[in-house]
């Protein structure tokens, strides 16, 4: 097989200029959410932000051709996106796949808002308030840095890789991964995100309720996208990603 047959370099690149913009449009929130303390690194601003795009620019490369890769192995894909280029035509459940996904998306966002807002902030101040400091603009653009980004890295290329190991170990008789194989990679990948959070969190002390509340967020919204990806197909996850933190950041956000 010749290196260009390897993965669909059409979806390929869509995804990648994808995943770059969305990187972009995330720049103005987390400069404004960081503050001051992105000068603790030392250099200059644009330093620190050509540094961070490249190294995130070389991760897109690597995530996107393993998801593409290994996806063809385990049954992981991109459904609508492979129609698209394949046939010029919408999969036929394109529209149930689209209002599921939306409404998973939605019905985790506004659990979240809830346990943020009525349950945890009976202990300390909710999280949703310091992340609405930025205002609505860039919260609306790194809505899609959360919906993109996120399930490239996290999805098709992490819990893709997950899936494709324990395929190598056990596989059904249909030469699919088994479900215990799938569910230990969503799970692992909530988890490993959910420690990003908290390595940040620890640095900026935050306390431990709010320590928790990020773990069990991570876990609620890692699962339902993880499951979509499996289920549905990666076009699935980002739709629900990206309508959960819309409604996040910009909606219930403005609202409350």
């Amino acid at each position: 097989m010749k290196f260009r047959d390897t993965v669909d370099w059409n979806v390929y690149w869509l995804l990648f200029i994808a995943a770059e913009l969305s990187l972009l449009a995330a720049l103005p929130y987390s400069i404004t959410l960081t503050g001051e303390a992105i000068y603790d690194f030392g250099v200059s601003l644009p330093i620190v932000l050509a540094t961070q795009f490249t190294q995130a620019t070389v991760l897109f490369l690597v995530s996107i051709f393993t998801g593409l890769y290994l996806g063809k192995r385990t049954g992981l894909g991109t459904p609508l996106l492979d129609s698209l280029f394949r046939t010029r035509n919408l999969p036929a459940n394109y529209g149930s796949v689209f209002k599921l996904s939306v409404f998973l998306g939605i019905l985790i966002s506004v659990i979240i808002f809830i346990l943020d807002r009525f349950v945890f902030s009976l202990f300390s101040e909710p999280l949703t308030v310091h992340l609405m400091t930025p205002p609505v603009w860039e919260r609306f653009l790194y809505s899609f840095y959360a919906g993109f980004v996120e399930e490239i890295v996290l999805r098709f290329f992490l819990m893709t890789l997950l899936v494709w190991i324990s395929w190598k170990i056990k596989r059904t008789s249909q030469g699919l991964p088994t479900s215990a194989g799938v569910w230990m990679a969503i799970l692992i990948v909530s988890f490993i995100y959910g420690l990003g959070y908290l390595s940040s969190s620890v640095s900026s002390n935050m306390d431990q309720m709010h320590m928790f509340a990020l773990l069990l967020f991570n876990a609620l919204a890692g699962i339902t996208f993880g499951w979509l990806y499996w289920k549905k197909g990666l076009e699935a996850a980002i739709i629900a990603n990206l309508t959960s933190s819309l409604m996040i950041f910009v909606i219930l956000g403005s609202l409350f």
